[in-house]
């Protein structure tokens, strides 16, 4: 089917609203989950159990998302986005009034699993909301800008929790997320329009990955977040102990990784109808080979800082160019799929970020840092070779060259 056909999910809601409503819908998530990220180790009911338990809650996060994204796509493309995107506001409301309790531990488990549920609901909504009302050739800036977002609320939340809960104490950053709840709710309440339930059998995030096309698309996503998951657990070891940096230094770095991506992805967003899909994600392929070579061998600052800038924009060269991509293959199932093409998506994404640290930890255990560098530079060279070339070489329509 072609991918100008609109998909069930398509509602009166004016496309500037939709891409409002799923940009703050996005960030508030990623703000809540950056905020617990300095707060729930140090929660005394966490800390009695040891750091297994901390890891256990982090992992429920990821696992329950997962678990929901497939229902949820099947639920958006049924009855549109607005169900959920209510759905998920009430389940992250639940979830801040619950960790400002902070306790008992089978309660945080609890509220972390459906925080997980909540994202997985939320994401597949709002992405899919942004593709359903934007036409193919303006698409691409503003699915950037959904995940610019995410990279914004991701780098707000740990500081912001850190100085509140310094300052004012263990609730006080739960009431400054209940503040942009208020308002993230008025704006889906109010602007996000219902949708006529639709009679058909909506199709399947694997009906999606049955069209043709669909899996080099897959392991661009699993790739683009894997490049930001996989530095995670060894980068800040190299700058601590080959640099001499204290955590302060590290995050401003990390910071910097995350600024380059967000600002880059809605100039990568908007290149798309202009330049090929393939070109782009090569391009991203490039610096992440770049920024790894120069990470894994740097033993001065300027040096890291530069690799650093590397993999944040590879990261946006990745990302933003997949974000559309999942689109069109959605748009190309009968019935055409959003909520499935971005239920795809969120298990793509999940699997790159699960995968990319275990990854990284046993190459750097078993053959160092550099050495783990390399390897992973190395994988993404493959990849690009196998994968990535069978890229569309442009958007459906687009202006970039064809096959």
């Amino acid at each position: 089917m072609p991918a100008s056909v609109p998909a069930p999910v398509t509602s009166r809601t004016s496309p500037r609203m939709a891409v409002i409503v799923s940009c703050t819908a996005l960030f508030t998530d990623m703000l809540v989950y950056g905020m617990l990220i300095p707060l729930l180790p140090l929660m005394p009911a966490v800390q009695r159990f040891g750091a297994s338990a901390t890891g256990l809650l982090f992992a429920a996060y990821a696992a329950m998302m997962i678990a929901v994204t497939p229902l949820a796509g099947r639920f958006v493309d049924r009855r549109g986005p607005r169900g959920p995107l209510l759905a998920a506001l009430l389940g992250l409301a639940a979830v801040c009034l619950l960790f400002a309790v902070g306790g008992p531990y089978w309660l945080l488990l609890i509220s972390r699993l459906m925080q997980g549920a909540a994202a997985g609901l939320g994401w597949v909504a709002s992405l899919a909301l942004i593709a359903a009302s934007i036409p193919l050739a303006r698409r691409g800036p503003y699915l950037a800008l959904a995940m610019s977002m995410v990279s914004v609320g991701t780098l707000a939340g740990p500081p912001l929790a850190g100085w509140l809960a310094r300052d004012h104490g263990h609730g006080a950053p739960f009431v400054l997320a209940a503040a942009v709840l208020l308002v993230d709710g008025i704006l889906r309440v109010v602007f996000i329009r219902p949708t006529p339930p639709q009679t058909d059998d909506p199709a399947t995030a694997r009906d999606v990955l049955r069209v043709n096309g669909s899996w080099p698309v897959v392991v661009l996503i699993c790739l683009g977040s894997a490049v930001t998951s996989a530095i995670e657990p060894i980068l800040p070891v190299r700058l601590a102990n080959g640099l001499g940096l204290d955590a302060a230094g590290i995050g401003l770095l990390f910071a910097l990784l995350v600024i380059v991506g967000a600002v880059l992805n809605p100039l990568v967003g908007a290149a798309l109808g202009r330049v090929s899909p393939r070109l782009l994600t090569l391009i991203g392929a490039g610096l992440a080979i770049a920024g790894l070579a120069i990470a894994g061998a740097s033993s001065h600052l300027p040096a890291m800082i530069t690799g650093i800038v590397a993999l944040g924009a590879a990261i946006a060269f990745l990302i933003a160019p997949a974000s559309t991509l999942i689109g069109v293959q959605g748009a190309r199932t009968t019935p055409p799929a959003l909520g499935g093409a971005y239920s795809l998506y969120n298990v793509a994404y999940a699997a790159g970020l699960t995968l990319g640290p275990v990854l990284a930890g046993a190459l750097t255990s078993t053959i160092g840092y550099p050495g783990a560098c390399a390897c992973l530079a190395g994988g993404i060279a493959v990849v690009a070779l196998t994968a990535l070339r069978r890229l569309p070489a442009a958007l459906p329509g687009g202006s970039s060259e064809g096959e």
